[in-house]
């Protein structure tokens, strides 16, 4: 079978996994498949660093997608065409929502699509929403491992600028009201790249949903506070889920 020309597999490579748990840096995909039994890496092409074990003796595999939207999309779309059909995010975020602590784990359950890319494929008023089945799995997981006082669930934040995140930076004055207009809203972090996997998975008639540790605080204006807290717990949240799903 023929590998897709960026993730650099094949149908076969995945053994027909359906499931996908993807990540930004490429340094966290070992982070995540040490979890699943006899990981090993399959492909390292450009941002996509690609590892395959088992969970309930079902293959799933594990991918580095990049930071953003555009290789994200490309990603999710190179995998859907090769057969996985459900697709977890195990991220970070920057907090926007006083209810969100420095370490807490959130699940995006629909996200504001201020990017670009998920634009490409339908209109602004096409809603961004996780898949119900991933959302339950994702709370009975947090549950599961009592992590429930640090797992928050709702609408969330995607953006293409990480810089934008501090108003002082930009030149537009009007961006620090639209940031305002996220908090009030009840936005509870901010990040890269989910609105464009929740619209493209529902188009594509794909399951997804998205796990983020909350490592910077927007409002106080500390972008990275500490990248190594919830990490950890985020990625046992979506192996948990997985196997809920399974």
């Amino acid at each position: 079978m023929d590998k897709k020309y960026h993730i650099n597999v094949s149908q076969e490579d995945i053994e027909n996994s359906k499931y996908c748990l993807i990540c930004g840096d490429p340094a966290r995909v070992p982070r995540i498949s040490t979890l699943l039994k006899d990981s090993e890496e399959i492909s390292f092409n450009r941002e996509f660093r690609v590892h395959l074990g088992y969970l309930k003796d079902q293959p799933i595999v594990v991918s580095s997608m990049g930071i953003g939207c555009p290789s994200t999309a490309i990603g999710i779309e190179e995998f859907g065409q090769i057969g996985v059909h459900t697709i977890i995010r195990v991220g970070t975020s920057g907090i926007l929502s006083r209810k969100v602590k420095i370490g807490d784990i959130v699940s995006g359950t629909g996200a504001i699509r201020d990017e670009g890319t998920s634009r490409q494929y339908i209109d602004y008023a096409y809603p961004a929403v996780a898949n119900v089945d991933v959302v339950l799995a994702l709370r009975q997981a947090a549950h599961n491992l009592n992590l429930s006082s640090r797992f928050h669930e709702g609408i969330i934040h995607s953006k293409d600028a990480f810089y934008a995140e501090t108003p002082s930076l930009i030149p537009d004055p009007t961006i620090k009201s639209r940031w305002d207009s996220w908090i009030k809203g009840g936005a509870l972090v901010t990040e890269m790249e989910s609105s464009t996997i929740f619209v493209i998975c529902q188009i594509r008639g794909w399951r997804a949903g998205g796990i983020m540790a909350a490592i910077g605080d927007v409002e106080a204006g500390e972008l990275i506070v500490d990248h190594t807290k919830g990490q950890k717990e985020a990625i046992e949240v979506a192996i948990e889920a997985t196997k809920i799903l399974l």
